[in-house]
């Protein structure tokens, strides 16, 4: 007699995040021409072989722009923005966006899997006092 076993194995990803906190910013001395930058961690976890696709929105409180390449502002309320800009890059030249091509595409291995997020708030920008937010909504396509 004979025991036939079976089992299927689908593609899946897990996906977490921890915050990008870039501290004071001073638009007037500290960074009036030197940009303040911060980094931030993704956690994927895909099946082995998995082909994923990682994609950032644009943010709560995003400027006019386009869709591919946001333009990315925190608040600290009504009429207070600090612009932003997030990238996959440590040199800051490729935004992290919300399509395949500004997106960060990945294999899974069936370990966990970091991803470095480079943010950066542009020099001298002369806004408001307040505690500045915005939240991203990050996506994994497989």
């Amino acid at each position: 007699s004979v025991l036939n076993v079976s089992a299927t194995v689908k593609h899946f990803c897990s996906i977490g995040t921890n915050p990008m906190t870039f501290g004071v910013y001073d638009g007037v001395v500290a960074n009036a021409s030197t940009p303040l930058k911060a980094t931030a961690t993704i956690l994927s976890t895909c099946t082995s072989g998995a082909a994923a696709l990682i994609t950032m929105n644009a943010g709560a409180s995003a400027g006019s722009g386009s869709t591919n390449a946001p333009v990315r502002r925190m608040t600290a309320g009504p009429g207070k923005y600090l612009d932003y800009q997030i990238y996959s890059d440590v040199s800051g030249e490729t935004v992290w966006g919300n399509t395949a091509l500004t997106g960060v595409a990945l294999t899974g291995t069936g370990a966990s899997q970091t991803l470095t997020v480079y943010g950066s708030i542009p020099s001298a920008q002369m806004v408001p006092q307040g505690d500045y937010s915005d939240q991203i909504s990050i996506t994994i396509t497989y």
